[in-house]
């Protein structure tokens, strides 16, 4: 009786002195499947993608993604070269 007494002291200890988990704990992100929080399982859904305005340019500009003097600028008569001085 005192070994199965012992044993169960120690067992109840050792889960008294373990840290708790108040973070979510996730295998390869948040936004994966497999997600545990401390209330049990998360359900993560992905953000709704937002509508962006559409950019009309008038025919014959210059259409750039990172501006005008930036790489990989295409004017209406081929690419765009800038000189450095």
């Amino acid at each position: 009786m005192g070994r199965a007494a012992l044993a169960a002291m120690f067992a109840l200890c050792a889960l008294a002195l373990s840290p708790p988990a108040h973070a979510v704990v996730c295998g390869a992100g948040v936004l994966r499947a497999g997600c545990v929080g401390p209330n049990g399982a998360a359900v993560v859904r992905r953000p709704v993608p937002v509508p962006r305005p559409a950019v009309v340019a008038r025919p014959g500009a210059v259409r750039c993604a990172a501006g005008v003097y930036r790489a990989g600028c295409v004017g209406p008569n081929g690419a765009v070269v800038r000189k450095r001085y």
